[in-house]
């Protein structure tokens, strides 16, 4: 059954769908739109229109450094995870031997452990061990949460795949390693980096792991903002977020416009 937007019911569930989009970003505009009062409280709307908290916002040197600590913590622990994910779904996929489930199960196991229960078992092993110091032990931690979002994601990616493709290439004389990079990388490659800004996404973003893990003298974003906000809810804390918003809106409408002037030069 086809439902044309011309006709009365097909405008109907158009509008309906708009409201529901609508009713779903509110607390998003919320969040950006509160900073611009002049109080030194948080209110919506806002009284008056002042720009002095997304200054005091960018110019708070310890949110700009938890925002670096964040960005660098994100950025190895998804290049970490995009490989380790990528493998194990290249290998669950192409090779068949005992066990394969189960260890499919085992690493998308952690999207199901609590968070806390992970964090309180980590915290524990890397005290009792001493296996990593500073700034690793949270990028492990995140690998761990991160891995199962990039194999979930390159698994149904690759079982897709047209083995043909890769068996032409090898016939052809190319090794294994030439014939992934050169035939298989390139088809699932839309799969890999989704799951990677997934990854990413979760490790910029995940604050019970960074509490128990991070390094006292440096915290990331989610647990400065998480601090500031058991201090007192400054209009500057909504500022950040607003500005998390704003970059993430961007990022996308950059994302659409290279995407839509790639496709005109091809």
């Amino acid at each position: 059954m086809t439902i044309s937007f011309r006709s009365p019911l097909g405008f109907v569930l158009l509008l309906l769908a708009v409201l529901a989009f609508v009713y779903l970003l509110l607390p998003i505009l919320v969040v950006v739109a509160a900073p611009l009062g002049d109080t030194g409280y948080l209110a919506f709307p806002p009284r008056g229109l002042t720009f002095k908290w997304y200054a005091a916002a960018l110019h708070d040197t310890r949110y700009l450094s938890a925002l670096a600590v964040s960005l660098r913590i994100a950025l190895v622990s998804a290049l970490i995870a995009c490989t380790i994910g990528v493998a194990a779904a290249y290998a669950l996929t192409r090779f068949s031997f005992p066990g394969r489930r189960l260890l499919e199960a085992i690493f998308l196991s952690p999207l199901i452990l609590p968070t806390l229960v992970l964090a309180v078992g980590l915290t524990l092993f890397f005290t009792r061990t001493g296996l990593l110091a500073g700034s690793w032990k949270l990028v492990a931690a995140h690998v761990i949460v991160c891995t199962p979002y990039v194999l979930r994601v390159s698994l149904p990616v690759l079982r897709r795949f047209d083995r043909s493709l890769e068996e032409a290439a090898r016939n052809l004389g190319a090794s294994p390693v030439a014939a992934f990079f050169l035939v298989v990388l390139p088809v699932v490659r839309p799969g890999i980096v989704a799951g990677t800004v997934l990854a990413f996404i979760t490790s910029f973003d995940e604050v019970v792991l960074a509490l128990f893990l991070a390094e006292p003298g440096a915290p990331t974003l989610p647990v400065m903002i998480y601090s500031a906000v058991q201090l007192g809810f400054e209009p500057s804390v909504a500022a950040v977020s607003g500005l998390l918003v704003l970059a993430t809106l961007g990022l996308m409408i950059l994302y659409h416009l290279l995407g839509t002037f790639g496709g005109r030069r091809n």
